[in-house]
């Protein structure tokens, strides 16, 4: 059985070298601990990646539609929010749950998809930990 986990994590780091520069991780904007990470694939589409695990089912359960606001609602109130998150997470180091920043570039346009889910999982933060982000 160790031999076997041996040469399974040789695999994987052999992998892991040899991918190609296409791979979609080279782009992830940010990734610690339980935090969120915007990516970038092959083409210009991004993604919303939260590595929170009660998210999903918080997202499914409280969402409004899409269509709901428009882009450019999601894309101020992600500023905003980001811009808030980030002076909480700066002002209090090491202090769960500001330990991650949120890099969110306002010049980007991330798509209605990518605004729209980030949007919410502002709105899941401001639950989960009874804040409030932004005016």
């Amino acid at each position: 059985m160790k031999k076997i986990l041996i040469l399974m994590f040789a695999v994987a780091w052999w992998a892991n070298a040899n991918a190609t520069n296409t791979s979609i991780y080279q782009d992830v904007t940010t990734v610690k601990n339980d935090s969120v990470a915007i990516t970038k694939g092959d083409t210009t589409e991004y993604e919303l990646i939260v590595f929170d695990p009660s998210f999903q089912s918080w997202f499914a359960t409280h969402r409004k539609p899409i269509w709901y606001y428009d882009k450019e609602y999601y894309h101020v109130k992600n500023t905003l929010f980001t811009t808030y998150w980030n002076n909480l997470v700066i002002n209090n180091r090491h202090r769960p749950p500001y330990d991650f920043e949120i890099e969110y570039d306002p010049t980007v346009d991330y798509g209605i998809e990518v605004n729209w889910q980030l949007f919410w999982y502002f709105k899941y933060l401001e639950e989960k930990y009874k804040i409030k982000l932004g005016p």
